[in-house]
C-alpha cells in the first residue's frame, strides 16, 4: 500500500510540474509574441506639442537666423525679413516635436555624430534640436536634444529651410485678404451687388467666365518669393479688398516671368510664364481665342 501511495504522489507531482512547465512556456511565448508585435522600444525626443508651439528659430553656420512667431492661428517670419509664413512648411518643421527614435544614445563623443559643430539647429519654444551626421547605411539623421542623441528619419532634416525664402508663403494674398475690385489699365473687374462686372473692355462673358478669372487672382501662388528690389514699376495694379482695405501691386516684369511687387510687404512674387499670362490677360481672353480657333 505504501508503495502504491508513493507512486500515486509521484505521478501527481510529475503532472503538476509538467503543468507548471507548460504554463511557463506559454507565458514566455506570449511575451515574445507581444514584443514582436509592438516592435522595438521607442524614445520620444520631446514633450512638446506642435499645436502649442509659439516660436521657431532656425540657425545655420554663416547665415542669419530665421525667426518665426505664431499669432493666433497663423505663422509669420519676423527675421531676417517680415513675411507671411507657408503653413504646411512650418508644420513639417514642427513634426520633430513628435518624433520618436528606436535608440537613445548618450551625448558624448559628439565628433562621431558631427554634432560638435551642428549643420543646423532648430529651436522650438526654447528646446534645441541639433542636426549632425546622416548615416547613409541606415538612412537616419543624428539629432541631439537635451542630454541624448537620437537617430531619426531623414524627413526631419529635409524639412529644414535653406533660407527664409523657403518658408515664405507663396500666396499673393493673405488668408483675410479677399479682393473685390481689380484695376488693370485699361479695364476693371469688380463685384457689384453680388455679381462680377467687367468694364473698359468689350466682352460677351458669363458670370462663370468672370468668376474663373477672379479665382485665378485670389488663388495666385508664385513659384518663388524674394525681398523687394529697386526695379522700376512698368505698371500698377490697384486692388480693393472686401474689408475696405486697398493694395497696390507694382508690375516689375512680364517676361520671361511675371514679377509682382507688394511694397506693403517689401516682397516681390515671381510667377511662371503661363500663370503670369492668365493673370494679366483680360477676362475671357482664353475663351475668345478658343472660339476663334474653332472658326
Amino acid at each position: 500500500m505504501r508503495v502504491e501511495r508513493g507512486k500515486s504522489i509521484m505521478r501527481r507531482s510529475m503532472r503538476l510540474n509538467a503543468a507548471l512547465l507548460a504554463a511557463v512556456i506559454a507565458l514566455a511565448a506570449l511575451i515574445h509574441f507581444k514584443s514582436a508585435q509592438e516592435g522595438p522600444a521607442e524614445h520620444a525626443l520631446s514633450a512638446l506639442k506642435a499645436g502649442d508651439a509659439r516660436s521657431i528659430r532656425v540657425e545655420r553656420p554663416g547665415a542669419a537666423p530665421i525667426l518665426l512667431e505664431r499669432t493666433q492661428d497663423d505663422w509669420f517670419i519676423t527675421a531676417p525679413f517680415a513675411a507671411r509664413a507657408d503653413g504646411p512648411r512650418v508644420q513639417r518643421l514642427l513634426e520633430i516635436a513628435g518624433a520618436r527614435a528606436a535608440h537613445k544614445l548618450a551625448a558624448t563623443g559628439l565628433a562621431r555624430f558631427d554634432l560638435e559643430r551642428p549643420a543646423a539647429r532648430l529651436i522650438i519654444d526654447g528646446q534645441v534640436f541639433s542636426f549632425g551626421l546622416v548615416n547613409a547605411a541606415t538612412r537616419e539623421h543624428y539629432v541631439m536634444t537635451g542630454d541624448a542623441v537620437y537617430p531619426v528619419h531623414l524627413r526631419y532634416g529635409a524639412a529644414l529651410p535653406a533660407g527664409a525664402a523657403d518658408l515664405t508663403s507663396r500666396q499673393l494674398f493673405g488668408p483675410g485678404e479677399v479682393p473685390v475690385r481689380f484695376e488693370l489699365d485699361p479695364y476693371t473687374v469688380e463685384e457689384r451687388d453680388g455679381k462680377w462686372v467687367l468694364s473698359g473692355a468689350p466682352h460677351d462673358l458669363s458670370q462663370d467666365d468672370l468668376i474663373r478669372w477672379v479665382e485665378h487672382w485670389r488663388m495666385a501662388a508664385a513659384a518663388r518669393v524674394g525681398p523687394l528690389t529697386r526695379a522700376k514699376a512698368l505698371a500698377r495694379i490697384r486692388i480693393r479688398l472686401k474689408d475696405g482695405g486697398a493694395l497696390t501691386l507694382n508690375l516689375l516684369a512680364r517676361e520671361p516671368e511675371l514679377v509682382l511687387a507688394r511694397p506693403d510687404e517689401q516682397l516681390q512674387y515671381h510667377f511662371l510664364a503661363d500663370a503670369g499670362k492668365r493673370l494679366l490677360s483680360p477676362p475671357g481672353a482664353g475663351v475668345r481665342s478658343e472660339t476663334a480657333e474653332k472658326k
